[in-house]
Formats: structure tokens, C-alpha cells, sequence
């Protein structure tokens, strides 16, 4: 078997659903094979939008008015072979220069799929707007998009086991290990107020397409996204709110609804439901010192619940000040606190 043509691999949102467990083995394993035009790699996939706006947004830079920085590691699918890993750190900041408020920020991203590892590096920039009703961003990223094609995790063999055709020698398992950069840029608007947030932003706008040392062409399409906050009950000792999430290449479209509570603004609990995917559970509590401490729990629903156990995703982060000017009038994010 020889690779003869050049890859095509497009980046879509996760949405396996219609692939058995075999099935999508197979798919894995042909595109890591390199030898036909497919995705091999997705828009990460986050549940702790809410924590961690900045990450998928670049005008929420700053939006919490203090220095936040986050952690966050997501395992999908877990018990399935190759399943995505996702590790995400950053941090972001609110300052004033020349009289006005901006936001600055870097975010680190560390995607991996089977063969296939996405790094990307950004830095965030965000124009603050005060307006009658809350605070507007406005703001842009840039930085470096790497993937990487292990050919050393290649097997062709089953539970180790060769015959005519699974064969670890095979020549198309025998090339050197493939990387690739090129630079990304992403826009975005952010709108907070007292208890709402609406979030819109364009990553990957000027599309990167990334040629390998052995001539494979890998794009990266570009991905819209959407986040809704609504505060719609409170008392003294709790509030609720409802979120919607949606991403978009264009091609393949995936939507989240949850709804939250927050309890004397200490611990919070979330449930909600991703199309035709999972199931999520989420819970996390704001500890002393500015730390907050998240855990998320996916129940897939889809058609490879029979080959998974669920994903897992766990997130923290640390705010604090320091002593420098600050907004008089702040708008704290509904979850945010």
C-alpha cells in the first residue's frame, strides 16, 4: 500500500455519534494512515466555557477585572482507545493605559486525537466599552497553530495479532514522524452585565493550512461560537441561571443548553444537555483566596456510549488583584464570581 496522494484534513466539530465502535476504529486508523481525505482532528471540546470565557473568546480578556489564571484537563471518551485529551492553560488580565481599559491575556492548547496532536499558542487582546446596560469587549488573538503526526503510534496489527492484512511492516507505517505551523487568528465580542453574558467569536479566521515536511496539506476551517447567559431566579442565598453554547464550521453544528446553581456564592451545580452526544453533570465551589475548583462529567448518549465510560473534565482557577486602578462599576460574569 503506498501514499500516493496528498491529505485534505479539515477541522469539524465532534460529532461521532453516527459511527459504531468498529466503525469508527477504522476511521481512525485510515486517517492516520494518511491515505484518503478526512478530518482527523476537531474544534477542542470544553465544558468550562463559563469559567474559563477567554479561552474560546478573546474580547472576554479581562472581563472579571482581576488576574485569572486557569487549568484545565479534559479526557473524552475515556475507555476508548485514542480518545481526545485536552490540557488548556491561561491567563488574562484587565488594565488601564491612556485612560481607558483593555484586557490582554495568552492562552495554551494541547489537543490530542489518536496520531494527531494540536498545539496552539495565543495571545488576547480586548478594547473594553463601558455602556449604560454593561461592559462590551471587543477583541482580537494571534498566535501559532502546530499539528503533529506520530507514526510511531501506528498499528496495524489486531490485540496484536497479523494476518494478510494487518501487517505492523506495512510501508505505509514506516515514514518519519510530521509537524507542521502556521498562524492563527481569531476575533471576537463579549457583553457582560449584571445577569448576562453573550459571547460571539470567529477562531481560525484566516483558515491555516498547514503543509507537512512530506507534503500532506492540513486545514484548519473556521469556527464560529455562540455563548448565552440568562440569570432568571436569585434570593439571598442562591441564583439560577441558563446557558446556551453553540459552535459552528459551517459544515457540522453542535449546541449545548445548561442550567446552574449557585449557592451563597460558594458551590454551584449545572445540568445539561449537548445534541445528540451527552448527558452533563457539573459541580464546583469557590474556595478561599480567590481559588475556584470545577469538575464535569459527560454521560455520551451517543452511539459509542457502548464503547465509552463517559468524559471527564476538571478546571481551576485563581483570581487576585493587584494595586492598581480599577473600574468604579464592574459586571460580574453569572457564573463568574
Amino acid at each position: 500500500m503506498q501514499m500516493k496522494k496528498k491529505i485534505k484534513i479539515k477541522h469539524k466539530i465532534r460529532t461521532f455519534s453516527d459511527f459504531g465502535g468498529t466503525s469508527l476504529r477504522i476511521f481512525v486508523l485510515l486517517c492516520s494512515l494518511c491515505c484518503l481525505p478526512m478530518a482527523a482532528q476537531n474544534e477542542m471540546q470544553i465544558n468550562g466555557f463559563a469559567n474559563a470565557p477567554s479561552i474560546m473568546n478573546p474580547a472576554a480578556a479581562g472581563s472579571t477585572g482581576s488576574i485569572k489564571a486557569l487549568a484545565s484537563f479534559r479526557a473524552q471518551w475515556v475507555g476508548f482507545e485514542n480518545a481526545p485529551q485536552t490540557t488548556v492553560l491561561g491567563i488574562d488580565s484587565e488594565v488601564k493605559f491612556l485612560r481607558n481599559f483593555h484586557g490582554i491575556g495568552a492562552s495554551v492548547v494541547h489537543d490530542k486525537t489518536g496520531t494527531f496532536t494540536n498545539m496552539l499558542i495565543d495571545v488576547n487582546y480586548s478594547y473594553h466599552i463601558e455602556l449604560d446596560k454593561g461592559l462590551l469587549g471587543l477583541g482580537m488573538r494571534a498566535g501559532i497553530v502546530n499539528t503533529a503526526f506520530t507514526t510511531s503510534d501506528l498499528h496495524a496489527t489486531v490485540n496484536g495479532l497479523e494476518n494478510d492484512y494487518h501487517q505492523d511492516n506495512d510501508e505505509a507505517l514506516q515514514g518519519s514522524d510530521d509537524s507542521a505551523s502556521s498562524l492563527d487568528v481569531g476575533l471576537g465580542a463579549y457583553f457582560q452585565s449584571k445577569k448576562s453574558v453573550l459571547s460571539f467569536s470567529m477562531l481560525h479566521v484566516n483558515a491555516p493550512k498547514l503543509e507537512m515536511k512530506s507534503g500532506s496539506l492540513v486545514k484548519y476551517k473556521p469556527v464560529a461560537t455562540l455563548f448565552a447567559s440568562r440569570q432568571f431566579a436569585s434570593s439571598n442565598d442562591w441564583k439560577a441561571d441558563a446557558t446556551l453554547n453553540a459552535k459552528t464550521d459551517f459544515a457540522s453544528l453542535q449546541i449545548e443548553a445548561c442550567v446552574a446553581a449557585t449557592i451563597k456564592e460558594k458551590v454551584w451545580f449545572a445540568t445539561g444537555y449537548r445534541l445528540q452526544d451527552a448527558v452533563i453533570f457539573q459541580v464546583g465551589a469557590n474556595l478561599s483566596n480567590g481559588l475556584c475548583v470545577g469538575y464535569s462529567y459527560d454521560l455520551c448518549v451517543s452511539k459509542l456510549h457502548k464503547h465509552n465510560t463517559g468524559s471527564h473534565e476538571i478546571i481551576a482557577t485563581y483570581s487576585f488583584d493587584l494595586n492598581v486602578e480599577k473600574r468604579k462599576k464592574r459586571y460580574k460574569s453569572v457564573r463568574i464570581l
